[in-house]
């Protein structure tokens, strides 16, 4: 049932040119690095591959809900024996495998070299369930994009807020709550190409961002079943 519901996402999400275009944003992302000097992709760098899973993937997983809403796919999940758990698990693991085509090709492409690419895989794929179940359930309510440019915003500016904290610019003990944001245990996995971090360190996101995926499912497999499913407004 699961690789049924799998082929199907993959059909429609390439026949909708959703699929395609996000892995060609990972390309244009590398091709944009390569315009920049050198001394600036350690910072650069981490921000690219940010947006791919996360905030990008946030956007389009949305984008799919809309069209399969409208095309009467979603709706059908209520009266099929399709389980509609299993939608959101194939949904989550094609974004997630589609982010890691995406950060790859940034590394390649931007930086010239794979020095690094199992943090950088590691991290975009943890990154990228939370944020497409995040998505998955924020969009559910939604109807079309422009509904959705609101939350799209809000979570683009709380989730680059660590980035500023991260690099001394947002300073005093109440910034310590941008650790509770996702983004942050992913900056750890995309900057340890570049530099230094810790074993421990390493280990605390992957731990945070496990929990992180354990909430945004919570929250996706309520919403998803009351807004999409049910159709409750």
């Amino acid at each position: 049932m699961m690789g049924n519901i799998i082929r199907t996402n993959i059909v429609l999400g390439v026949r909708s040119y959703v699929y395609p275009i996000y892995i060609l944003i990972g390309l244009a992302y590398g091709l944009m690095l390569m315009m920049f000097p050198e001394r600036y992709l350690p910072t650069l760098v981490p921000i690219f591959i940010l947006f791919e899973p996360g905030l990008v993937g946030f956007m389009f997983v949305g984008t799919e809900i809309f069209a399969e809403k409208k095309d009467g796919a979603i709706g059908a999940l209520s009266v099929t024996p399709i389980d509609w758990r299993g939608y959101i698990a194939a949904k989550t693991l094609i974004m997630s495998l589609l982010s890691v085509i995406g950060a790859v090709l940034i590394m390649a492409v931007g930086t010239r070299s794979l020095e690094g690419i199992s943090y950088v895989i590691t991290g975009a794929f943890l990154v990228s369930v939370v944020y497409t179940l995040l998505g998955i359930g924020i969009s559910a309510k939604y109807h079309d994009l422009d509904d959705y440019f609101v939350p799209i915003m809000g979570v683009l500016i709380v989730s680059l807020l660590p980035f500023a904290h991260y690099h001394g610019y947002l300073r005093g003990e109440i910034w310590k709550v941008l650790y509770l944001i996702p983004s942050y245990p992913g900056i750890y996995f995309f900057t340890a190409p570049f530099e230094e971090v810790s074993t421990n360190a390493l280990m605390w996101s992957a731990v945070a961002l496990l929990l992180w995926a354990g909430v945004a499912y919570y929250i996706a497999k309520i919403r998803f079943y009351r807004y999409a499913v049910e159709g409750l407004r």
